[in-house]
């Protein structure tokens, strides 16, 4: 199976970040999991370099938000990132943080993959 990309997934929920792992795995992402901010602050910060981050909010400890602010984030060369939380997101927040997309749970698995190939590939139809 062809490599689509590398994706950090940050979700703290284990069931969620799971079933999303393995149904983007089976359609030939490269996929790493983080469950906190500060996890994956660490893998940024240790030279993962991943061409999309889907990302959670609400997370133990520190928010999603503290990843897009963290130096890890800038040292990874600031890819993409799609916001998937449960809880509404002000669009103004999403601009100031430069987010290419917004997925508010529950979302179909389909509406996520043609988010992540827009997002990967801007300009390109998705089949």
């Amino acid at each position: 199976m062809s490599d689509l990309g590398h994706l950090l997934l940050i979700e703290d929920d284990e069931s969620l970040a799971s079933l999303l792992a393995t149904h983007l795995r089976a359609r030939g992402y490269r996929v790493a999991v983080a469950p906190t901010a500060e996890h994956a602050q660490g893998l940024l910060a240790t030279g993962d370099r991943p061409d999309l981050i889907l990302l959670d909010i609400n997370l133990p400890g520190e928010t999603g938000w503290t990843v897009l602010r963290s130096e890890a984030y800038e040292v990874a060369g600031r890819p993409p990132v799609i916001v998937a939380s449960a809880m509404a997101v002000n669009p103004a927040r999403l601009r100031e943080y430069g987010v290419a997309g917004y997925l508010p749970k529950p979302f179909a698995m389909e509406t996520l993959r043609s988010t992540i190939e827009r997002s990967l590939h801007p300009g390109m139809e998705t089949a």
